[in-house]
């Protein structure tokens, strides 16, 4: 019994440690929990813990450990007659591990994972269960990363309902679909109407969560990055700013957000004229994105054509090419073919080459 109450201990500094945003001290306290379930737990405990670790370690963007973490889960949650309560812990592991795909640009991956859980969840008895709303919202974000805009916002638009009619209008799950459906209108040009859906974010996640939490700084983030398309550059860099601080003192140097967030300062300069300040905060920006997701990520591509677009401007063509040509060999065979950012990308390239051959 005393085993159990430690356990218990663990995962409730675990827990309280993840709602403040510390992701890291989570991870200790959740690690220690697995470890003594590994020693006399049923795997139903223990596949709960690994949901935990799983999704912590993809917040820290230790994305192979956390696909090994959730592998592990969900060998153990399919073990045994399933019960209902069996059945969440799996989709929710399931919505997980595709969420760490999708981290990793496996986009079809994350696809088949989240069908086949949809699919299961569809047969629960009953109303539709919340791990509905989430593994749809998954989807729809899978679909949003690949460039199937108009599959994504039907999904986006469905989970809203689902979530309205749960009557949670205060819920940080309805924080996240508002999220994200700003950030695919901000995807698709449309920045009027993606500003809205981003402050209702906002406010929702600070209010839950605080404002020095980095999903609320991820929000704060989002919602600059829109400001910024609408020319209030200075109110969107101020956002920008305080979003790093949280994201440098939660996950150190080299993250995700660290590097989405350095390439929109570097857009900023950029505009500003301030070309050695820009160049530094791309080049920031695609180190880390390099050393977290790998080479060839489609997540490289944006600020890749970016630092090509001010090497353009500095005079370098030739680097400016091998940037553009990059970035379109990463994204062709990833994404939709009329993905915005392979456009963009391929547009840029065959201007540079027009310019080239008019010298």
């Amino acid at each position: 019994m005393a085993t159990e109450h430690t356990v218990i201990d663990y995962l409730t500094e675990a827990a309280r440690h993840r709602n403040a945003g510390d992701y890291s001290a989570a991870l200790e306290h959740a690690v220690q929990a697995r470890t003594l379930l590994t020693e006399g737990g049923t795997a139903a405990a223990l596949a709960g813990v690994l949901l935990m670790e799983g999704g912590l370690r993809r917040h820290l963007g230790d994305l192979t450990r956390a696909a090994d973490t959730l592998d592990r889960g969900l060998a153990l949650a399919e073990q045994g007659q399933p019960t209902a309560e069996q059945t969440r812990l799996l989709l929710n592991l399931q919505a997980e591990l595709a969420a760490v795909h999708r981290s990793g640009g496996d986009y079809e991956r994350a696809e088949r994972l989240l069908r086949a859980a949809i699919a299961r969840a569809e047969r629960l008895p009953g109303p539709e269960p919340p791990e509905l709303a989430n593994l749809l919202n998954e989807l729809a974000v899978t679909f949003k990363h690949s460039g199937r805009f108009a599959e994504a916002e039907q999904l986006y638009l469905k989970v809203l309902a689902l979530l309205e009619q749960a009557l949670l209008p205060h819920h940080l799950d309805l924080a996240a679909v508002h999220h994200n459906l700003g950030g695919l209108a901000h995807a698709r040009g449309d920045f009027a109407a993606a500003e809205p859906h981003a402050r209702r974010s906002l406010a929702l996640s600070e209010n839950a969560l605080g404002a020095d939490h980095p999903v609320a700084a991820a929000d704060r983030a989002a919602l600059a990055a829109i400001l910024d398309a609408l020319g209030r550059h200075e109110e969107a860099e101020t956002l920008l700013l305080q979003a790093l601080a949280v994201f440098t003192r939660v996950y150190g140097d080299d993250h995700h957000d660290i590097a989405v967030t350095c390439n929109n300062l570097a857009a900023i300069a950029y505009r500003r004229g301030e070309l050695a300040r820009a160049e530094q905060l791309y080049r920031r920006s695609l180190a880390i994105k390099g050393r977290t997701l790998g080479a060839v990520h489609p997540e490289l591509a944006p600020t890749l054509n970016n630092l090509a677009l001010l090497r353009e401007d500095q005079g370098d063509r030739a680097e400016a090419a091998a940037l553009y040509h990059r970035a379109i060999a990463i994204l062709e065979g990833a994404v939709a073919p009329d993905h915005p950012v392979l456009a963009t990308c391929r547009a840029n390239h065959a201007a540079l080459e027009r310019a080239q051959g008019g010298r």
